[in-house]
C-alpha cells in the first residue's frame, strides 16, 4: 500500500524510523515525503534512510494531493486550533481525491470532525485519528471495540505530556523553565510551546474527544482554559506538602445535548485514578451508563509512541484495503 507522508519533523521522522524497524512486519511503501520546506517523492519508493540523513527536503512549496501516488495520506503538519492551518485544507482534498487519510494534527479534526468524517463517507475511504489526542493512548480504537453502545457521560484526562511534565517536575523542585527546555529536547514540546501551556492543545483535543467520543459539536475557542505556567508550577510545590499532586486535567461534562469543558491544573488525592499518571505520561477515565467507570493510561511515552499511533491506524487502513 502506498503511503505519502505530508511533514517530516518529530513525528514523520520518528515514523519513518519505525517503518525501516517494522519493514518486514507492514505492507507500506512510502512515494512521497512532502513538506512545506520541500519534498521528495519516488513512484517506486523513497529510501527512508537516506530521507533521514537529508538535512533538507530541497525547495518549494508541499506537492498538490493530485502529484502524489499513493493510496493514503498521513497528515503531520503542526497544530493551528483556531484555523486547522494548511492541514485542513490537505486532507479536504485527499478525501476528495479518494484517499485514506491518518492524522496525527489535531487541529483540522478538532474544527471540522463532521465534516471530515462525511467526506471520508462519501468518498468510501476511511480518516483515522488516533493519534491526535494522547499518543497511543488507546481512546477511540477503545471506544470502537469495547464500548460500542455505552455512552459517555463525562471524561476527564490527562492529555498533555508536555504539561504533566512540567507540573510533575515542580513538585520535585525543578525549575519550570529546565523542565520545558528538558521536553523540547526530548522532541516532546515544540520549539514554540505556547500551544502547551497556554492550553490550546488541550483544548483542540477536547473538541475531538466531544465530537468523536460525545456526539457534541465543541470549538476549541468553546474550552474555559487555564494557562500552565509559573502559578501552576507554584501550586504543584504546594500540594506535595499535603500528599497531594497537580495535574492540567482536561474535563468534559456532558450536559443533555450539549458538552461543557475545561482545562488547568487541579489538585487530585491519592485516590483518583490519574493521581499516579506522573511525568510525560497521559491517562483518562470514562464515566459510561453501561460499562461504568473506564481508565486507560500509557506509561511515559515519547515521540515514537505518537508514531506507533500513527502506525496502528496505517494497518487499519491496510486491512480495509485499496
Amino acid at each position: 500500500m502506498r503511503v505519502a507522508l505530508r511533514g517530516f519533523g518529530n513525528v514523520g521522522r520518528a515514523l519513518a524510523r519505525l517503518l525501516i524497524e517494522t519493514r518486514d512486519r507492514h505492507p507500506f511503501v512510502v512515494t512521497a515525503i512532502t513538506t512545506s520546506h520541500g519534498s521528495i517523492r519516488s513512484d517506486g519508493g523513497v529510501d527512508l534512510e537516506q530521507a533521514l540523513a537529508r538535512g533538507s527536503l530541497g525547495s518549494g512549496g508541499p506537492l498538490p494531493v493530485g502529484m502524489l501516488e499513493a493510496e493514503v495520506v498521513v497528515d503531520m503538519t503542526p497544530l493551528d486550533a483556531r484555523t486547522g492551518g494548511p492541514g485542513l485544507a490537505y486532507i479536504r482534498d485527499a478525501l476528495r481525491s479518494g484517499k485514506h487519510v491518518v492524522t496525527s494534527n489535531k487541529g483540522p479534526i478538532a474544527l471540522a470532525y463532521r465534516e471530515l468524517t462525511a467526506l471520508a463517507k462519501d468518498h468510501g475511504v476511511l480518516l483515522r485519528y488516533e493519534a491526535t489526542v494522547a499518543d497511543c493512548l488507546p481512546l477511540f480504537d477503545l471506544a470502537r471495540a469495547a464500548l460500542p453502545l455505552a455512552r459517555i457521560r463525562s471524561m476527564r484526562g490527562v492529555l498533555n505530556s508536555t504539561t504533566n511534565h512540567l507540573l510533575s517536575a515542580a513538585a520535585r523542585g525543578v525549575a519550570f523553565a529546565d523542565a520545558l527546555a528538558e521536553a523540547q529536547r526530548l522532541g516532546i514540546a515544540e520549539a514554540d510551546p505556547r500551544n502547551d501551556l497556554e492550553g490550546w492543545d488541550a483544548a483542540a483535543k477536547a473538541a475531538i474527544v466531544a465530537a468523536a467520543l460525545m456526539d457534541a459539536d465543541l470549538a476549541p475557542v468553546d474550552v474555559v482554559r487555564t494557562p500552565i505556567g509559573e502559578n501552576a508550577a507554584a501550586m504543584a510545590r504546594q500540594a506535595v506538602l499535603l500528599g497531594e499532586r497537580v495535574r492540567p486535567i482536561v474535563e468534559l461534562v456532558r450536559d443533555g445535548d450539549r458538552v461543557h469543558a475545561t482545562f488547568g491544573p487541579i489538585r487530585l488525592g491519592p485516590m483518583d485514578p490519574l493521581y499516579a499518571v506522573d511525568g510525560f505520561s497521559m491517562g483518562a477515565v470514562l464515566d459510561t451508563d453501561l460499562a461504568g467507570r473506564v481508565a486507560v493510561q500509557l506509561h511515559e511515552p515519547h515521540v515514537a509512541q505518537t508514531a506507533y499511533a500513527v502506525l496502528t491506524d496505517l494497518l487499519d487502513v491496510a486491512a480495509v484495503g485499496p
